[in-house]
């Protein structure tokens, strides 16, 4: 027997397991037993396994039984030997699977008694944002305490009751927003509301006191945070020491274990007016705001696991705090820490680990089991994140995988067949789906399961292993259960293989999927309806748009993982989006500013006056900014190089007198500036690169189109009375603008000088060049037809009516369009004729986008499902 066989066995028995109804199997490695078991065995060269969850004594009966009826489905094992004994039950397990219990003390003293402190700004209204998401039940789950303006007796009191009577997993969270000030001998208090400059040692909190609280407490998990203002570290006409620092390490380090503290600031500046503060100083907020933003949106879980950990609020906190400017460098010590330190769920969902999106995304069903494998792992751990990321994919597998084996295998793994049979016979392996050899090993001696006589609870019977799943066979094991109410129950595994089942798959022997079959549907899990989604240009993302509440309104936007369905970020957005050529990044145009709705010829319309648009960067695998562009006038367009390397990005403002409109490039990896193309005196509406990224052609109101050399940063060519949306072929070498206003027809132009090749009027809208550059098409009326571009002869003509522009295949074989008669459709791309209706979409289809191999084609609409199609002819 290989390790191969012990793990596929291993990880049969666990899916089995949760099958059965089990709600959780973790994977124990082996050496000393896990908290909560007693006298468990871990056999070298063999699988351990936990099964946490149980609620119930009767959960005893019905895993012994469960265990029992496993075997007689295996006749050809030789031993199985199962004891039960009852123990204590372990404490239920809080965020992150602790135990124990989660505790906080927000402190806030704004006004002082003392003239010589001034009143600080906000913390009263941060701290009641952070007791509100720090007690959040979904998010930080703390029992919180708040005090306001209290005096130093009353925190004194309540520091220590904080730190008292604790169990090493508690965990406890103790966050000041006051004053911080030093005496004579450089000792830092903590300014209560009567706190006397001229007596510190009398009236202020000491920090030794806060320290030697931490130290005494038996929690192994506490976090202080000082958003303190140490400006006024030093009272006045105390001398100042020659450094300006507040050692808040040395502060804090005491004796204590499993500390973590976190400062707004170290630095101290010493600016008094007439003996007092002045208010400037006096802002201890941005550090506290950066705290509750990276909770209560998720921002701060930087790994996406679904957890943010002490190590990422603290990172992600620095970075808010370093992009505000205001001078604040935050620093953080631990102190004999060890694990992370999980300070809440993250309300964004997990993104599952990349290996298992891609079996997930895969077109073969047995990679797909694979991924149902990794999930049903995930849905065991003890990372609560991941566990509902593998629980929502595997019910979208349950629900809608095209494949019998692979919904099957997420059933099982989720335990539906045991949640629809609690009564069934005794389990029985179907026949094999592919016959495979038998090793014959004679059955030796039948089980005999005991069950002590205090647990008494009614046989439930197990249901049968998942049919078309590999199924492995053991040969001897043993189980030792611990516990009777919360049960623990340990097992340990010696696995020799006697038989299985083959994998197979449902695609049959015919060689590969036919043309226009379905691959995968993936249904995104938004609660709402949209008005229209996007894809990228991989198909992997997708972003879609609600309906905005009126003309002027953002809209939001939901960026989704489309292999699984599960949600990575949620922004507002005014002008859409556009994913980077790679699919790695989405960029966003946000207005910041006066918003109006007027009427236009009887329509309503919307206004944005007199504010500005930052244009954002953000990763699609995490939803997290990676870079920030700002002063946009109006809203933005936004345009990222066929290579993904640079980003343009413009304002949009019309207006009728001119002003300076320019098209800024930008690095997309870091964010920086690479060149400013000015020129252009109103606001940019349309903008395109050619393939090579070479050339920028970009059409502005009041009719004004330029032809750009990007290397140069200089416009080669100024066109008036070309008006917007243009376009660039492929090759860079032709571009096509609008006539004015109500005009039919368009221009085709010559690059670089922009010298008109030829007026079109009477062939209807431009819809774009093919990929060779050699034809384009157009659209009147839905009707869409090719033309040669040398000739501009026409040559095919889409049979069926149309509704928005072709989409051509990356050779330009195929094209796909949306048409009115039968939905997404594909059509031949030398002669128009149609070929296939792409069918099953609920909604109204709005973006579709071919693979870069050309042989898959994706398709995404109002009814949030993501479509993938076999295009190989």
């Amino acid at each position: 027997m290989d390790q191969a066989e012990v793990e596929e066995l291993a990880i049969q028995l666990r899916g089995d397991l949760l099958a059965s109804g089990i709600p959780g199997v973790t994977r124990v490695v082996e050496g000393p037993a896990p908290d909560g078991t007693r006298s468990v065995e871990l056999i070298a060269g063999g699988i351990g396994f936990l099964v946490t969850g149980l609620s119930a004594a009767a959960s005893v009966a019905q895993i012994a039984d469960y265990i029992q009826r496993w075997r007689e489905a295996h006749p050809r094992r030789r031993r199985v030997v199962v004891s039960v004994e009852a123990g204590a039950a372990p404490r239920a397990a809080g965020v992150s699977g602790t135990a124990g219990r989660r505790s906080a003390l927000l402190v806030a003293n704004a006004a002082y008694q003392d003239p010589g402190l001034s009143r600080l700004r906000s913390p009263v209204s941060d701290i009641r944002a952070l007791a509100e998401v720090l007690g959040e039940p979904g998010i930080g789950a703390f029992d919180v305490e708040t005090l306001t303006d209290a005096g130093e007796s009353v925190l004194r009191r309540r520091v220590a009751a904080l730190f008292a009577d604790r169990e090493p997993d508690d965990v406890l969270l103790l966050h000041f927003s006051c004053h911080g000030l030093k005496d004579q001998r450089g000792r830092l208090y903590l300014a209560a509301a009567d706190t006397e400059l001229g007596s510190l040692a009398a009236t202020g909190l000491p920090a030794s006191f806060v320290s030697e609280q931490m130290s005494e407490s038996a929690s192994r998990s506490v976090l202080l945070v000082l958003d303190c203002c140490y400006s006024g570290a030093f009272a006045r006409d105390t001398p100042v020491r020659a450094d300006r620092t507040v050692y808040l390490g040395e502060e804090f380090r005491g004796g204590g274990s499993g500390r973590t503290v976190l400062t707004a600031s170290s630095a101290t500046e010493y600016a008094f007016e007439g003996g007092r503060l002045t208010s400037y100083e006096a802002q201890p907020s941005v550090f506290t705001e950066a705290l509750v933003h990276g909770l209560r949106t998720g921002g701060a879980d930087l790994d996406h696991d679904g957890e943010i950990t002490v190590d990422e609020l603290f990172d992600y906190v620095a970075r808010r705090v370093r992009e505000a400017g205001v001078g604040q460098v935050p620093r953080k010590w631990s102190f004999e820490t060890t694990g992370a330190l999980v300070v809440a769920r993250s309300v964004r969902p997990a993104t599952l680990p990349e290996e298992i999106r891609a079996d997930l995304g895969s077109d073969r069903p047995v990679l797909r089991l694979e991924a149902v494998r990794a999930l049903a792992d995930l849905l065991a751990g003890g990372r609560e994140g991941y566990r509902r990321a593998a629980r929502e994919a595997l019910v979208r597998l349950r629900d809608h995988d095209d494949s019998r084996q692979v919904r099957t295998a997420a059933a099982a793994a989720l335990g539906d067949v045991a949640a629809q049979s609690p009564a069934v016979p005794p389990p029985a392996i179907d026949p094999p789906l592919v016959e495979t050899s038998v090793i014959e090993t004679p059955a030796v001696e039948t089980s005999v399961v005991e069950t002590p006589a205090a647990v008494e609870a009614p046989a439930i019977e197990a249901p049968p292993p998942p049919r078309g799943v590999w199924v492995p066979v053991m040969t001897r094991w043993r189980v030792l259960v611990v516990g009777a109410v919360g049960l623990v129950v340990a097992i340990a595994v010696t696995i020799g293989i006697v038989s299985g089942q083959s994998r197979t798959t449902d695609s049959g022997s015919s060689g590969g999927p036919a043309f226009g079959e379905l691959l995968t549907s993936v249904t995104l899990s938004h609660g709402g309806s949209i008005e229209s989604a996007v894809l990228s240009p991989d198909g992997r993302w997708a972003v879609t748009l609600d309906a905005p509440k009126d003309q002027a309104a953002a809209r939001v936007a939901r960026l989704w993982d489309a292999s699984t369905g599960l949600k990575v970020a949620t922004f507002d957005t005014d002008r859409g989006v556009i994913f980077s050529p790679d699919g790695s990044a989405v960029a966003v145009a946000h207005y910041e500013g006066k918003r109006e709705v007027t009427t236009v010829d009887g329509e309503p319309m919307g206004v944005l006056m007199g504010g500005t648009t930052t244009v954002t960067l953000r990763n699609t695998s995490g939803g997290e900014v990676m870079a920030s562009f700002t002063g946009h006038k109006g809203s933005a367009v936004m345009a990222f190089s066929p290579d993904g390397k640079i980003v343009a990005t413009a304002g949009t403002l019309a207006s009728e007198k001119p002003f300076d409109s320019p098209i800024r490039l930008w690095n997309a990896s870091t964010g920086t500036p690479l060149a400013t193309l000015a020129g252009h005196e109103n606001g940019i509406q349309s903008m395109r690169f050619s393939q090579d990224g070479n050339v920028l052609v970009t059409g502005a109101a009041g009719g004004v189109t330029k032809v750009w050399d990007v290397a140069a940063g200089k416009a080669t060519a100024t066109l008036d009375n070309a008006w917007f949306p243009v376009w660039i072929s492929p090759d860079g070498k032709t571009i096509a603008d609008t006539r004015p206003g109500d005009k039919d027809g368009f221009e085709l132009r010559r690059v670089p000088d922009g010298k008109r090749l030829a007026l079109v009027t009477k062939d209807g809208s431009f819809a774009g060049f093919t990929p060779d550059s050699k034809a384009y098409a157009t659209e009147s009326k839905g009707n869409v037809r090719l033309f040669d571009l040398a000739t501009r002869k026409a040559r095919a003509i889409l049979t069926a009516t149309t509704e928005g522009d072709p989409v051509f295949s990356p050779d330009g074989t195929l094209i796909a369009a949306v048409t009115k008669e039968v939905g997404p459709a594909l059509f031949d791309g030398a002669t128009g004729q149609g070929l296939t209706p792409l069918t099953g979409h609920g909604g109204t289809v709005t973006d579709l986008t071919f693979a870069a191999d050309g042989q898959t084609l994706f398709a995404i609409g109002t009814d949030k499902t993501v479509r993938k199609w076999s295009v190989k002819r």
